[in-house]
């Protein structure tokens, strides 16, 4: 395939991925930052069964298909808006609670990518 395609193809993802991450937000509304959290960890358990799912079937999986899923959960999970609001919540609340907000999304995402593979194999 050419590149242009395969960009084509990652921006498709990622784009599908940000409207689901807005969606998400504008729905779950809360003090604490709960929209990003979900979105974070349905983003790493859909790349944990989509990666498990292929190692399960010893499955080559094409340039196209691999660019679709990594631009959506690229355009799904949003890191950067985690960093800003642990700073935020460090900034507004205690670190205690950034601390917490740190602690949750790292394991949870961990946890959910594990979970992915296992549920996909």
């Amino acid at each position: 395939m050419s590149g242009l395609y395969l960009h084509l193809l990652f921006a498709l993802g990622g784009g599908l991925g940000a409207v689901l991450r807005h969606w998400t937000a504008r729905r779950i509304t809360h003090d604490l930052p709960l929209a990003t959290l979900a979105v974070n960890v349905a983003g790493t358990l859909l790349l944990g069964l989509w990666l498990g799912h292929l190692d399960a079937v010893g499955a080559a999986v094409s340039e196209d298909a691999r660019r679709l899923v990594f631009g959506f959960c690229g355009g799904l999970t949003t890191f950067s808006s985690f960093a800003y609001q642990t700073l935020d919540l460090h900034r507004s609340r205690t670190i205690l609670t950034a601390a917490g907000n740190i602690l949750a999304s790292v394991a949870l995402c961990v946890a959910a990518f594990l979970l992915g593979q296992k549920l996909a194999g």
